[in-house]
């Protein structure tokens, strides 16, 4: 009998140990970094109605024509320990614009610029560190758990003011 207490006493204590250290790694960080950990994918680019803006919507089109073939052209995967993985195939996109008889056609580029970075959020500013120790703050919003928002400003001002890329959680 006093043996199984034992036992019994070492599972329990084992049991609450490993919970506990679960626990602390969680407790460091905030809520909206812990949303934030997970893959984001591009999925949408919102433009401003007051916008008229012929490349921003030729931008949307080329987005929604890859998002119906299931390409996906800037994916950000935000790790707990405090890294990000960045691909994006943006830069090799017009090299896959066809122009034949049935029209214009877009493929998804095959090619893509991987990039790995630190990365930490305070509130709404987002801040990534490269390999250089090149420091870059964009604003972000959470609009719900699975819809992360940037400012098309902060992804390229020249080319995408006046519109937000969403992003959709895998």
């Amino acid at each position: 009998m006093m043996k199984k207490n034992i036992v019994f006493f070492f599972l329990i204590i084992s049991l609450v140990i490993s919970c506990s250290t679960d626990n602390k790694e969680d407790e460091t960080m905030n809520d909206a970094t812990v949303d934030l950990v997970g893959t984001w994918v591009l999925t949408d680019l919102r433009i401003d109605e007051n916008t008229n803006d012929d490349d921003l919507n030729f931008a949307k089109q080329i987005l929604d024509n890859f998002k119906s073939s299931d390409c996906d052209i800037v994916i950000f995967t935000f790790r707990g320990d405090g890294t990000a993985v960045s691909e994006n195939k943006v830069n090799f996109i017009a090299e896959n614009i066809n122009v034949g008889a049935g029209g214009l056609s877009v493929d998804c580029p095959s090619e893509s610029v991987t990039e790995t970075t630190t990365w930490s959020l305070d509130g709404d500013q987002l801040t990534f560190v490269d390999s250089n120790m090149e420091e870059e703050v964009i604003t972000v919003v959470l609009e719900d758990e699975n819809t992360l928002i940037i400012a098309g400003e902060d992804i390229n001002a020249d080319n995408y003011t006046g519109a937000d890329g969403v992003f959709t959680r895998q």
